[in-house]
């Protein structure tokens, strides 16, 4: 074999190629699992932006009911065939498959399509995020046949000493009833057809969802706090509480304010309310006047109503606009609560009831609207329910409050 000389240049020509052939190959199998791995986290991705959780599947089932007929204007024969079209090309699970047999059984009455009560009543655990009252932790009892009685004591048996040879006095308790009966919350919500149509993947499903969660747990919230039991409507905690625990603000100042909460506590404490599953509710500028109120030195004194979920005096705060800043002679109180949880209860009948309708007309103020010549779908939701409060002492109130204002 003839011997093959190589100039040095050529030599080290070929040491780099062999060399850069060996790096690229070690590369390419270390990049290779990578590369996979990457891949198959994109295609996840991709998928769960298109895919609703599988814990809101029921939620997410009622938008994409009303999508569909307000796609189709009401039509569910046609709903059901554009719900087919969207199963194979998007949806493509088994919440999608159950959109369309809903809309294939075409399920109306006299107020539309009527959602079924499997997908309806997957909203309601949505209101407990959306709702303060619910998420403060009240009891939640069924109305079996729309109502639900309750006995509750409002005297204690008393003991005492007597002496030898002396008769002991016998007493009992005293008690009564709480009866809650079914009232009957009925929201109508209007929404853009432009918005139905739109196909954003799961997006658009998701903002109809919670704008209607959003609605019914407004008005809901409104009911518990503050409404007073006339006409219809539940009795809130505003008038629920004896009347000895509602107490003026006494002014503005830090220790004022301080003394206030420390009566809301003393309220509850000499009634021999437990403080445990006690929580607060205020209105926005209540909050933020906490937030923001200093000693002397500058330093915060209620430093943890800037966390996350904020605290006073180690109890939770839930904070709503459903508190009115405009209340007294001069349109600028608002009230404060202190409540034990435990002691609340809210009473469900039967669940959601939602239905569809694409040609029906609403009223929008004084005013008698269209959704057809608007171009709207309007969904109605249901919700038969009642609230009441088992001791009345369980709540304590400051009302006059103007600091903040």
């Amino acid at each position: 074999m003839p011997k093959v000389t190589l100039s040095r240049e050529e030599f080290t020509e070929m040491v780099r190629g062999v060399v850069s052939e060996t790096v690229t190959s070690q590369i390419e199998n270390a990049v290779a699992p990578l590369r996979e791995s990457q891949t198959n986290w994109m295609e996840q991705i991709k998928k769960v932006a298109n895919k609703p959780d599988a814990k809101n599947d029921h939620g997410i089932g009622v938008a994409r009911t009303i999508r569909m007929l307000a796609a189709a204007k009401g039509d569910a024969e046609r709903a059901a065939k554009l719900a087919k079209k969207a199963l194979d090309s998007v949806w493509k699970d088994e919440l999608g498959e159950k959109v369309q047999k809903q809309l294939m059984a075409g399920e109306f009455d006299s107020g539309g399509f009527l959602i079924r009560p499997e997908f309806a009543d997957g909203i309601i655990p949505f209101l407990y995020a959306r709702a303060v009252v619910r998420r403060a932790g009240p009891r939640v009892l069924p109305l079996n046949n729309g109502t639900l009685t309750m006995p509750k004591h409002t005297g204690s048996v008393t003991a005492s000493y007597v002496g030898e040879s002396q008769v002991i006095s016998k007493t009992e308790p005293t008690g009564g009833q709480i009866i809650m009966t079914a009232k009957k919350l009925a929201a109508i919500v209007p929404i853009s057809n432009d918005l139905l149509r739109f196909d954003a993947g799961n997006q658009a499903d998701v903002w109809v969802r919670d704008d209607l969660v959003r609605r019914i747990a407004v008005r809901e919230d409104q009911a518990f706090l503050r409404d007073d039991g006339t006409e219809h409507k539940p009795k809130g905690m505003r008038y629920w509480v004896a009347s000895g625990n509602i107490t003026a603000s006494v002014g503005t100042s830090a220790t004022n304010i301080e003394t206030d909460i420390k009566t809301l506590i003393n309220n509850l404490e000499q009634n021999n309310v437990a403080l445990e599953d006690t929580v607060f509710f205020m209105a926005p500028r209540s909050k933020n006047h906490l937030v923001n109120l200093r000693d002397g030195n500058g330093n915060l004194i209620y430093p943890s109503m800037r966390e996350a979920q904020p605290t006073l005096f180690g109890r939770p705060v839930f904070v709503t606009t459903n508190i009115p800043v405009n209340l007294g002679a001069g349109g600028n109180e608002t009230e404060v609560y202190l409540v034990n949880m435990m002691e609340v209860v809210i009473g469900e009948a039967a669940g959601l009831q939602i239905e569809v309708d694409s040609s029906a007309s609403y009223t929008s103020g004084a005013s008698l609207v269209s959704s057809f010549e608007r171009d709207e779908t309007l969904v109605r939701a249901i919700e038969m329910h009642d609230f009441a409060v088992m001791h009345e002492e369980a709540i304590s109130i400051i009302n006059q409050i103007t600091w903040g204002a």
